[in-house]
């Protein structure tokens, strides 16, 4: 078994690499400044489409956990998650996306799958099934 290697980790955020598999977490900080907290958008971008979810990529997939999250995101980090879901769909490689208890946070990953990752992004509430799906892709 491989350990666990941190690719990126900021204020709000850690993206974590075990074998084949990355996962990114986000959190909610009240403390954290606005400036900060699209620096951190900026460098989970980066590395997600960079290193995770472009074509030579080593990983398979990657677990997108936002449980603890906001529990809605506006029109400037949707149009970043925009990018990250695309990037995953045209390098083939999937995205479980792990949601919280807010129907608005499920609904908007929910419509990011669907609109940008048909094939390759999926939402669930437990990291289980998460992790179930990602493992059963070719």
């Amino acid at each position: 078994m491989q350990e666990r290697t941190v690719l990126a980790r900021g204020a709000i955020f850690e993206i974590s690499a075990e074998n084949e598999w990355v996962a990114c977490e986000v959190v909610n900080r009240s403390d954290v400044s606005a400036e900060e907290g699209a620096r951190c958008a900026s460098q989970i971008n980066e590395v997600l489409i960079g290193q995770v979810l472009s074509p030579r990529s080593r990983y398979r997939g990657l677990v997108f956990d936002v449980r603890k999250g906001p529990p809605a995101f506006g029109p400037k980090t949707r149009a970043a998650l925009e990018k990250v879901f695309a990037a995953a769909s045209s390098s083939g490689r999937r995205i479980a996306v792990l949601v919280g208890e807010s129907p608005t946070q499920r609904m908007q990953f929910v419509n990011l799958c669907q609109e940008h990752a048909t094939e390759h992004g999926r939402v669930f509430q437990t990291e289980s099934s998460a992790r179930d799906w990602l493992q059963s892709s070719k």
